[in-house]
């Protein structure tokens, strides 16, 4: 684990009309400060703190991107601190308010996500947060796991994480959507980066996808096995996923807790994705990526209440 600095800029001291407060404040590590929003209860009570670690992408802290918003993270957080559970909802590096200016994308790996995590576990927890809780949501799911290899929580969410490595994950995506002559380059591809080397000649059509400069955090990415990591964690688990979701399957769930068997499996009926509930088709799936007032899935929050609260 690289070295941090703890220091932190209280910016922002609003106590809500409903009861919340909520304080920005900017946890500094070695290279970067990260923007943070601590949401709390009106009242003096020490009360458990989850950490919400938002997924892939450049999703804010609201759950939220350039051309998507659905403020997933921003009402999971409000229902939780409404069940007394502080929450701390952060924009990852680079992302929004944790921008960093003339940051080389080569340089990114998925440890200094982990790594920023268990800064910010350290950091409340010297402020008086003892218990203290990790959620993670897709690819937040794994970098909580990474973080958790070398720092304790008191207990780990993972909600609409996987169980498979992403390499196995990109080649179950691309393989029923590429003629198979061309797969077959494309998995050779993906092993390659899966081994640690940098791939030169990579097709016009996925260039996006595998371009250099974002290879070095596919290397990172890919050298991860969520199910292996969810072993060595100490702590009680719970995994959620909802059969409504269109990105990730629900047997990357039960992969999860197959490898964990002390683990909590619930699977949510009709919820996607982002937490919002689907009642009809894809249409309407695809739809809520960008209603920013549909409001979470209550089984979601009953679920994640009942697990930090013990009712």
């Amino acid at each position: 684990m690289r070295a941090f600095i703890l220091i932190s800029m209280i910016l922002a001291f609003m106590p809500f009309a409903n009861g919340q407060i909520v304080d920005t404040i900017y946890v500094q590590a070695v290279d970067i400060k990260i923007h943070t929003v601590l949401t709390k209860p009106e009242n003096k009570k020490k009360l458990p703190l989850a950490i919400i670690i938002a997924g892939s992408g450049p999703t804010d802290l609201n759950g939220n991107q350039l051309t998507m918003s659905n403020n997933s993270l921003k009402y999971l957080s409000d229902a939780l601190v409404k069940n007394q559970i502080s929450t701390l909802r952060f924009d990852k590096r680079g992302i929004a308010g944790s921008a960093i200016k003339g940051l080389n994308e080569a340089d990114l790996k998925i440890d200094n996500y982990a790594n920023d995590v268990a800064l910010l576990i350290k950091y409340f927890r010297h402020k008086g947060y003892p218990d203290v809780y990790v959620i993670g949501h897709s690819e937040g799911s794994l970098i909580g796991l990474i973080a958790l290899q070398n720092i304790k929580a008191k207990g780990f969410v993972s909600v609409a994480g996987v169980g498979n490595s992403a390499d196995i994950l990109l080649k179950n995506q691309l393989k029923p959507k590429l003629p198979a002559e061309y797969y077959s380059k494309v998995e050779i591809l993906i092993d390659s980066i899966k081994n640690g080397h940098n791939v030169k000649n990579v097709p016009p059509q996925l260039y996006s996808l595998f371009r250099p400069s974002v290879q070095p955090y596919l290397i990172s990415w890919f050298g991860y096995d969520p199910a292996r990591l969810l072993k060595n964690i100490n702590c009680p688990v719970m995994i959620i996923q909802g059969d409504k979701d269109i990105q990730v399957d629900v047997e990357e769930a039960k992969i999860l807790k197959s490898n964990s068997p002390d683990a909590e499996l619930i699977i949510i009926k009709n919820m996607n994705h982002i937490f919002k509930t689907i009642e009809g088709d894809v249409q309407e799936n695809v739809a809520s990526y960008t209603n920013p007032d549909l409001p979470v899935n209550e089984d979601l929050v009953s679920s994640i209440v009942k697990f930090i609260n013990g009712k």
